[in-house]
This record gives structure tokens, sequence and C-alpha cells, in this order.
């Protein structure tokens, strides 16, 4: 009886698994039109690594957006960590065994330099702006939270 009366909490959590899901379809959706002469475990690496990227993107947004971020805050923080996120998760994935066997990790700036220039940042890029989106309109501010 005490129990009903007392409110519960709402559960904002799904949105990461709404951004995971909206990565990967976006991913899977880019292999599939635009790059289709990729193979098939290429394409999977590569939509399993979008999952990884939307869901901690919106897990590191969704931390600004309890904290008040407003949707233009949101939407910029999302590009860059998501492109952030996405080239490193990318790159993790396809190149794990490399780097597990390596004997001296070294950064190749010409080619992060290449990567961050070319056509391939459109994808997260814009994955990463709707997930800005997404993300504000899944928590609700706390000046919400107060009036109701």
């Amino acid at each position: 009886m005490g129990s009903d009366k007392e409110k519960k909490k709402p559960k904002t959590g799904r949105y990461r698994l709404g951004s995971g899901l909206l990565w990967a379809t976006g991913q899977f959706a880019y292999n599939w039109f635009i790059t289709y002469d990729l193979g098939g475990w290429k394409t999977l690496s590569a939509v399993v690594s979008a999952f990884l990227a939307g869901w901690t993107t919106a897990l590191i947004l969704g931390r600004f957006a309890k904290w008040g971020a407003g949707y233009k805050v949101l939407m910029l923080a999302g590009i860059l960590v998501g492109v952030a996120i996405f080239s490193g998760a990318f790159s993790g994935l396809s190149s794990a065994m490399e780097w597990w066997e390596a004997k001296a990790i070294t950064v190749d700036w010409a080619k992060l330099k290449e990567f961050l220039l070319s056509w391939s940042v459109a994808p997260p890029a814009a994955l990463g702006l709707l997930t800005g989106a997404y993300v504000r309109s899944k928590i609700p501010r706390k000046s919400e939270k107060k009036e109701k």
C-alpha cells in the first residue's frame, strides 16, 4: 500500500538499444545499397561495429541529456562522438587479431586523416546527428519532470 503511493522512475534506458539498432540498420543499408561489393563477413562486422558505436554514442549523449543539454548541443556532440567512436569501433573489430599479435601499436595519422576526409564519415555523421535528436526526445528534461 505504501508502495502504491511511491512514484516509479520512468525507464529511459531503452534509447540506447534504439540508437544501436538505428546505427546498425543505417550501416547495413549503406553496405547493401552503396558498397554492395563487400563480402558477408565484412558487412556483418560493419553492422556489429555500427551497433556498438550507436549504443556507446547514445550512452554518452544520454548523460549530457540528463544534465540538461538541448537538441543543438546533442546533435553536434552526436556527430563528433559518433564519428570518433565509429572510426575506432570499425577498425577495432576488423583488425582486432592484427593488434593482438602486434609487438608495437602505432597510430597512422595519414590514414586517419584520409578516413576523416573521405565519404566514409558521412553515415556516422548523419547517424550521430539523428542520435542526438533521438536521445533528446527520449530523455525528459529536468524542468519537465518537476511539472508533472
